[in-house]
């Protein structure tokens, strides 16, 4: 059986190069099952040729992607508040006073709010660009932290800082 780590309030925040590996990782799994389907699929090539999206598409594409995204990351996130980019780099997201908030929360608070603002007409298209921005905060919390009320935090050093203070994970 896992070990599971109350991380507590008195923790180091994850480095932002820890978070663009991370999410650098992540990315790369999402290309490998999204790519294949614009590849043997005639949305990508339409895309392509003409620019033309039509939502029905664009929506079950969404759909699959969420669905795939839950399926890779799901577990981690409830469980520990990783993806496995940031299970890699040792990394988690948890709320402001250090517990982690499991997937339903993560997903409605801190996924979705971003993913519909992405569909606004003009604004949509910088809204991931502004909220990656918004990691050189001196808190280094994006967009999607601060509507959520989470963090991202450095476990290695959480636990090393623990186990230094004479508790013991439980």
């Amino acid at each position: 059986m896992e070990e599971e780590v109350s991380v507590g309030s008195n923790v180091e925040l994850a480095s932002r190069w820890s978070r663009f590996w991370a999410v650098f990782i992540d990315g790369l799994i999402g290309m490998a099952y999204t790519v294949p389907v614009l590849w043997y699929t005639d949305f990508g090539d339409r895309i392509m040729s003409s620019g033309v999206w039509f939502p029905l598409e664009s929506f079950l594409l969404m759909i699959y992607g969420w669905a795939m995204y839950l399926l890779f990351h799901g577990y981690l996130l409830h469980t520990k508040g990783q993806t496995i980019g940031k299970n890699v780099f040792d990394i988690a997201i948890v709320d402001t006073s250090g517990d982690y908030i499991g997937l339903p929360q993560l997903f409605t608070k801190r996924f979705l709010p971003i993913a519909i603002a992405a569909f606004i007409p003009l604004v949509g298209n910088y809204v991931a660009l502004i909220d990656g921005l918004f990691i050189f905060r001196k808190d280094k919390r994006c967009i999607h932290d601060l509507i959520a009320g989470t963090k991202v935090i450095a476990l290695k050093t959480s636990v090393s800082s623990i186990e230094e203070g004479g508790e013991k994970a439980c």
